[in-house]
């Protein structure tokens, strides 16, 4: 038996390559090592797109507040102080919750929501419902300036509905 080899060597004229024509092992890890490092910058850059937009969340808050501080001094200078009292109290919970999103890392928030939706599974639910239907209402308003809903016509006077957008009007109304 002299062509027997021996358990996990190459054949011969098989170039060194374990397993028969398949990759070398050192592509493949070359090729999971590229990968991981690919998946790692990736991440990092997920991880400071995030931290910027927290960062701007938070000035935008702390401009609301200011807003609504301002808005607080007007009103208790004129007949409703009480309004005042109100928008002086939202003013502080809005700049409590910048601070917060100011002092806070990514982890940390994140960590701080897990725990928020484990104790009040119902508060967190509802809170995203509401953001959820912001976000729609957001989305709403910002189509085309040519569409019109209500009205059922769409810019160039052609007639819609659900069942004929304006590219299909002419083929389902018979215009032109």
């Amino acid at each position: 038996m002299q062509n027997a080899q021996e358990p996990g060597t190459a054949p011969p004229g098989d170039g060194g390559v374990a397993g028969g024509g398949k990759e070398p092992i050192g592509v493949v890890a070359g090729a999971r090592q590229a990968a991981g490092q690919m998946a790692a910058d990736l991440k990092e850059k997920a991880v400071t797109r995030a931290d910027e937009k927290k960062d701007t969340a938070a000035e935008t808050l702390g401009t609301v507040a200011q807003a609504l501080r301002g808005a607080a001094q007007n009103l208790e200078q004129g007949q409703q102080a009480a309004l005042g009292t109100y928008a002086q109290s939202a003013a502080e919970q809005v700049d409590k919750v910048a601070r917060y999103l100011r002092e806070k890392d990514l982890q940390g928030l994140t960590r701080d929501t897990e725990t928020f939706a484990r104790r009040h599974p119902e508060l967190f639910l509802g809170g995203a419902f509401l953001a959820g239907m912001l976000a729609a209402r957001f989305v709403k308003s910002s189509r085309p300036r040519g569409a019109d809903v209500s009205t059922g016509t769409f810019a160039g006077g052609e007639e819609t509905s659900p069942f004929n957008p304006p590219h299909f009007a002419s083929e389902t109304t018979g215009g032109a």
